[in-house]
């Protein structure tokens, strides 16, 4: 492979770390410090984004001046791929992190019972010391110098325990590429868009998309949207075009409202997935709304969980239930793919070439497995018994899975999970028989595993994917090494330095609320927890087997007759309060590819596909000149457009 090919060289590195840089400090930057909107929601948001369509363009523009100055297609991949595995860290990773760790001590109070609840509970190794955390919530004095040294040693186990967590979803990733792209075919919607923004036909200079009209026209919807609205941010009392805010609309008496939000971004897309995936999550939306109205009236309602997202508990566990079933059924179909790897891996046989993977099947199954006996190590010594671990393992790695499932088989980009890990193993267990330390030890997970909205494993997957337009080997698989570490090391610096620098307590952010927060969500609970102990909740896990078996009986449904229109994926989706926002922009996507499908076929989608792929730029674009007008002239009093 000659220089030009390669992916990774000097200024693709150079360009990949810019990248987390920005993502690294302009995330908790924007909403924590200037108020303005969230970059880093989402599996292909706006921090990526933006900055890559500049360098796209950027490219394209050098490549026709000076061809030989210009980026290769391996390149470009190594960039979009180093930004996409970072843009979880700053906020869900360690954003929450510090959130969690930094509050047993200090947001203890005799009303809360943290002194006797928590703190004796707690691993030393993992957490900072108490004299370190007034500063950190309410700001240095003048002259000080940050306390590093009370953070090291407990940053140093977490970064491990992260690293070991990465390495153990990009194993998976390498494991399950092939099964998702050869043998299943799933579509992987995210990757078109810079696909299309990267590839030039031979001789040409330009990419395709670039000189398409319709590319501009729908980036130019979006754009101009924003930049009008931006005008209400100097005059208020301006009339807005009001596309980005809800609009919740009411159906039926007694059904919740159906929300008519606009997501272009999920629009654009959506526009590149399945007709029948749209159409099901459409109408599994509906039915869940229905489903809502009459668990109300009937009172089937579930007890209270801290771990369990959605406005209808009940639905949550009945969703959770089908992402289960999803996810065990994906790997039953790839049953005879996992089968080869393991035999090219024990009994080292030549089946499969694993030379186009990121790293080699033998590294992935036997450096995965080491990773995960890391994990249940670190999680066993921070005070969880050791069955609990192994459930609560497997159920987060059940929820990266399936997240990454959804994503690149629906083109839905901005999702997380009915619920998390920790809700299905209290489930399970129950809390009576279960020690203090290791419902401490499960609180403190929140800080990794809580609120999931920005995972690794799909950016993973979708490098993976990208990997086949480069056709590189291993270097890929280094970059994203560097820019987990890269982002990690600077995420957790700056957060540091703002916390100290201004208060943690002062940010616009509940995450950091000196009298709740994230830590407060986690603690709060094991005090519960302790005060009313139960025993395992039939209840929930009655509603986890429904949503199991009806997705199960949609599965077989699917796969048995070809003219079955509903996709058990929806289902999967229904129960998610994400949902509740993009629907309607699933629907809008859904109607326009049926109808363009129906007037013109696959010609006229191919012909209309740049124009829903610039609705995601120009909202990008949007976005990120938003950003900078709040930074310039709004520090502190932001203004956000939308989440992701």
């Amino acid at each position: 492979m000659s220089e030009g090919q390669k992916g990774l060289t000097w200024r693709s590195l150079g360009l990949g770390l810019g990248c987390v840089l920005l993502i690294s400090l302009g995330a908790p930057y924007s909403i924590w410090m200037v108020g303005s909107s969230e970059i880093t929601w989402s599996y292909f948001p706006v921090g990526v984004g933006f900055p890559f369509f500049l360098i796209a363009l950027g490219n394209a523009l050098t490549r026709y001046f000076r061809p030989s100055w210009g980026l290769s297609p391996a390149e470009m991949v190594t960039i979009l791929s180093m930004g996409l595995v970072a843009s979880g860290i700053p906020i869900f990773i360690v954003g929450y992190t510090l959130a969690v760790i930094s509050k047993p001590y200090y947001g203890a109070t005799p009303e809360n019972e943290w002194y006797s609840y928590i703190q004796p509970y707690l691993p030393d190794w993992a957490i900072p010391g108490n004299d370190a955390m007034r500063p950190f919530y309410e700001g240095l004095p003048a002259g000080q110098s940050l306390p590093l040294g009370a953070w090291l040693g407990p940053l140093a186990w977490w970064l491990s325990l992260f690293l070991a967590l990465y390495f153990v979803c990009f194993c998976l990733v390498v494991i399950l590429r092939r099964q998702w792209v050869e043998h299943e075919r799933l579509v992987f919607p995210l990757t078109e868009v810079p696909r299309l923004l990267i590839e030039a036909a031979p001789g040409e200079a330009l990419p395709a998309i670039f000189r398409d009209r319709l590319f501009w026209i729908g980036a130019g919807l979006p754009l101009f949207i924003i930049l009008f609205n931006i005008i209400s941010f100097f005059q208020p009392g301006f009339a807005q075009i009001a596309v980005y805010q809800d609009y919740p609309v009411e159906i039926l008496r007694g059904l919740p409202p159906l929300n008519l939000i606009v997501y272009f971004p999920v629009v654009g897309f959506a526009f590149l997935a399945s007709t029948n995936i749209l159409f099901s999550i459409w109408f599994f939306h509906l039915i869940s709304l229905v489903e809502t109205a009459l668990i109300n009236w009937a009172s089937l309602t579930t007890t209270p969980d801290p771990y369990v997202w959605g406005t209808t508990p009940t639905l949550s566990w009945q969703g959770f239930g089908a992402f289960v079933a999803m996810v065990v059924w994906s790997l039953w179909m790839g049953r005879n793919h996992l089968a080869a790897v393991g035999r090219q891996v024990f009994r080292n046989s030549r089946e499969l070439d694993d030379r186009r993977e990121l790293i080699s099947y033998r590294l992935a199954v036997l450096g995965g497995a080491a990773s995960i006996l890391y994990i249940l190590g670190w999680l066993w010594k921070s005070g969880m018994d050791l069955h609990l671990a192994v459930i609560y393992l497997l159920g987060v790695l059940i929820i990266y899975l399936g997240i990454t499932r959804l994503v690149i088989q629906s083109g839905v980009y901005y999702l997380t999970t009915p619920l998390s890990s920790q809700a299905m193993v209290l489930a399970l267990t129950g809390t009576a028989g279960l020690q203090p330390q290791s419902l401490v030890a499960l609180s403190l997970t929140y800080a990794w595993c809580g609120d999931i909205q920005s995972v690794f494993m799909p950016s993973a997957a979708h490098a993976a994917r990208l990997n086949e337009l480069s056709h590189q080997r291993r270097g890929l698989g280094l970059a994203i090494g560097l820019a987990v570490i890269v982002g990690i090391a600077v995420s957790a610096y700056f957060m540091l330095y703002l916390s100290y620098q201004y208060g943690a307590g002062n940010f616009r952010s509940w995450v950091f609320d000196p009298g709740a927060g994230a830590g407060g969500v986690a603690f709060d609970a094991v005090v519960r927890e302790l005060k009313d102990p139960i025993g395992a909740d039939w209840g929930k896990l009655g509603y986890f087997g429904l949503g199991s078996l009806i997705f199960s009986l949609l599965s077989i449904c699917q796969y048995r007759f070809y003219w079955w229109p509903l996709h058990p994926v929806g289902l999967a989706l229904a129960s998610v309060w994400m949902i509740q926002r993009v629907a309607f922009s699933v629907f809008l996507a859904w109607a326009c590819k049926s109808l363009a499908l129906r007037l013109g076929g696959v010609a006229l989608y191919r012909q209309l596909r740049p124009f829903f792929i610039g609705m995601v730029v120009g909202f990008f674009i949007g976005v990120g000149i938003s950003y900078a007008v709040d930074a310039l002239w709004f520090f502190g009093k932001g203004h956000a457009i939308l989440n992701g």
